[in-house]
């Protein structure tokens, strides 16, 4: 019972500072400081997402992300789920998507929007990048917190 009335303060607490404008409060409660990646292939070939992002936002991180998600290729019908700490995903995008058909080769989608920090998503949020469609009619659909952004 004591473990209960120390979580049910510390809750309290935490709201508390949330409410007041803290944004630190988040770090405190597990889930708050973390992004979810949620990475769907809902088609009939292999996937290479090419996701890049960068704990920077704005323009410039945005031409030259620091970093590639390696995921590696996700099969027909997988689906991938990371978590970053928010400070290391300033900003996302999937660029040029690859689905690789067998014996007709390559085809890429084109690059998603850039999703930035604190613009399209926040601490906390989901972002989902579902690859739908084959060969020429391949694609990306993303999403945040399951509202379609691109």
């Amino acid at each position: 019972m004591p473990h209960r009335v120390n979580l049910l303060l510390a809750l309290l607490v935490v709201g508390s500072l949330l409410l007041t404008g803290c944004p630190e409060a988040a770090r405190l409660i597990p889930g708050l400081n973390t992004v979810e990646l949620v990475l769907i292939n809902d088609s009939d070939f292999p996937v290479d997402p090419n996701i890049r992002f960068d704990d920077d936002a704005g323009w410039l991180a945005g031409l030259f992300p620091a970093e590639e998600l390696g995921s590696g290729l996700i099969e027909p019908g997988e689906t991938v789920v990371l978590r970053f700490d928010c400070d290391e995903l300033g900003l996302i995008f999937s660029d040029e998507a690859e689905q690789l058909v067998p014996i007709f080769g390559v085809y890429i989608a084109g690059a998603t929007d850039i999703l930035e920090r604190e613009e399209e998503y926040d601490c906390g949020d989901v972002i989902g990048f579902r690859f739908v469609g084959n060969a020429e009619d391949f694609g990306v659909i993303v999403s945040v917190n399951g509202r379609i952004v691109d």
